[in-house]
């Protein structure tokens, strides 16, 4: 890569950095003017459409290329549905999912305040960022053998239920973080301990989930007057 590819590519990120910091400060993205964002980069209006048609390419890409590939990793890492190689598989993977929400809050927040938020392309490309991945939860599902009597249209609904279970805790999560983060009169130990009670609450209900899809009996007849 050039030094002029380089520099174009850290402006791009540059300025999906500028949108995750406003969303932060409580704006939603459809609030936020080109001004605002290139004024936090640093740059002149103009250069702006040098990377984006509009704020709407922009909102668009920044889910595709930034936080796209952030779930990637997430859900190469989890091991909820594959065959199991450790004890304890869902409630290490929910662990492991609730650090990385931990680790990069500014996605996350960005994600679930956007998903119903005001910008069409934003939203629809969460939407589809949401049913890829419940798509290769799914997949993993079929190389567990307590799965394989569900078919793959279930299988597809379990993991589309866990994939949205999942963004619900996300805010709540945040919320602990931020106050353990920002709060100077919290105390530690009581936020530790909401923490690990959220912890174990969410495994619960992931448990409950995939546990008890063990005894559902999948068929055509079901699928289709259900």
């Amino acid at each position: 890569m050039s030094s002029r590819e380089q520099k174009k590519l850290q402006t791009r990120h540059a300025f999906f950095n500028a949108v995750l910091d406003l969303c932060m400060t409580g704006q939603s993205f459809s609030s936020i003017s080109l001004r605002q964002v290139t004024r936090e980069v640093g740059v002149v209006p103009t250069a702006f459409y040098r990377h984006f048609d509009d704020m709407e390419s922009l909102g668009q890409a920044l889910v595709v290329e930034e936080l796209g590939s952030t779930l990637a990793i997430l859900s190469n890492s989890l091991q909820i549905g594959r065959k199991r190689s450790f004890e304890r598989q869902i409630a290490k993977s929910i662990q492991l999912f609730l650090q990385t929400v931990s680790t990069q809050p500014r996605y996350w927040q960005f994600l679930v305040s956007e998903r119903f938020g005001g910008s069409e392309a934003v939203r629809k490309a969460i939407n589809k960022l949401m049913k890829m991945h419940a798509q290769m939860l799914s997949e993993d599902l079929a190389l567990q053998p307590a799965f394989a009597h569900i078919n793959a249209y279930d299988r597809r609904l379990l993991s589309e239920a866990g994939v949205n279970m999942f963004f619900s805790w996300i805010i709540d999560w945040l919320d602990l973080t931020y106050s353990e983060d920002h709060d100077d009169e919290v105390d530690l130990a009581e936020i530790e301990d909401k923490k690990q009670l959220m912890l174990h609450n969410c495994t619960r209900q992931a448990q409950m989930l995939f546990y008890g899809a063990y005894n559902w009996k999948s068929s055509e007849e079901t699928r289709l007057n259900d």
